[in-house]
């Protein structure tokens, strides 16, 4: 079976999944296959990508054919390369699988009885991972029967492993956003309860970075859905008090945040403007995001 499962998905390569996420080093060239990046070569190095989804159907867990048939298939879509794979069904309940890979490995143990799956999938290189979190939202985030149930809820984050630096001739890891502010800030974290791509773009002199970010820490994911019901509820009258936090990040660097704009900026800004008696010309070092700006224009 497992045989007849590979020479049926392996068998047409299709381009990896798009996203409105693409995230990779800063520079990199072009090319067909997103796994064969000379940036990481053949360094001791490369990325992991771990996944932890809920309220995913019990039956869909517990199916070490379907869960099978979906490892092959996000192996096939990421233009990963298959060697071999195994699943195996527990007892009482429960499936573990693990794919061996030309670029290294995926794996996953499922808890159909908690609507859990957890995943991880480690390559060698620097083809991107993060942009196939909707494909496996899409494969394994199967959601249950039933208008009361609640919907799959995926958290992930990514990690650098191995080493660049001293193997990398002038590896410079300011030009990896992933070795910066976004990988230990962001996409390294696995406990926000949300974790979204906004934006992430390039231009000739940067790249620029959007998250939304809802940390449990300091906000309650609970009171950020209800939020958003029209119930008459407080929180669905102060919206604004729920919502996650964004984070603008140039280069990989944290620039500022929206729950951190207002007293960092007015802080710099408003004491030097009224102090002055009559500003004409302000000059502004360093005001990448345009905050700064924002707030003397004020004025």
């Amino acid at each position: 079976r497992d045989s007849n499962v590979i020479s049926q998905n392996v068998s047409n390569q299709q381009e990896i999944v798009e996203s409105s996420f693409d995230i990779g080093e800063k520079g990199e060239e072009s090319n067909d296959n997103p796994h064969n990046s000379d940036f990481d070569g053949h360094l001791p190095a490369g990325q992991h990508l771990l996944v932890d989804i809920k309220n995913v159907d019990s039956e869909f867990l517990n199916s070490e054919h379907r869960l099978a048939t979906a490892m092959v298939e996000l192996i096939t879509e990421s233009q990963l390369t298959l060697l071999s794979y195994h699943c195996h069904s527990l007892v009482p309940i429960g499936v573990s699988c693990a794919g061996v890979l030309l670029e290294s490995h995926v794996a996953f143990h499922t808890w159909p009885s908690e609507g859990v799956i957890v995943m991880d999938l480690f390559t060698c290189g620097s083809g991107k991972l993060i942009p196939i979190l909707p494909l496996i939202k899409q494969l394994f985030g199967v959601g249950a029967e039933g208008e009361d149930l609640e919907e799959p809820v995926l958290n992930w984050s990514h990690k650098l492993r191995g080493f660049r630096e001293g193997f990398v001739p002038d590896y410079d890891p300011t030009r990896n956003p992933l070795d910066s502010d976004t990988g230990r800030f962001v996409t390294g974290r696995v406990q926000d309860d949300i974790k979204l791509p906004v934006l992430s773009a390039s231009t000739d002199f940067q790249t620029v970075d959007v998250y939304e970010l809802m940390d449990p820490t300091t906000r309650n994911v609970n009171n950020f859905y209800k939020s958003l019901e029209d119930d008459g509820s407080y929180e669905s009258l102060h919206p604004e008090h729920f919502g996650p936090n964004r984070v603008l990040l140039l280069d990989g660097v944290i620039q500022s945040t929206l729950f951190g704009d207002a007293p960092y900026h007015e802080s710099i800004v408003h004491p030097a403007m009224i102090t002055h008696p009559n500003p004409k010309r302000v000059a502004i070092i360093g005001g990448g995001e345009g905050a700064t700006l924002r707030e003397i224009l004020k004025h």
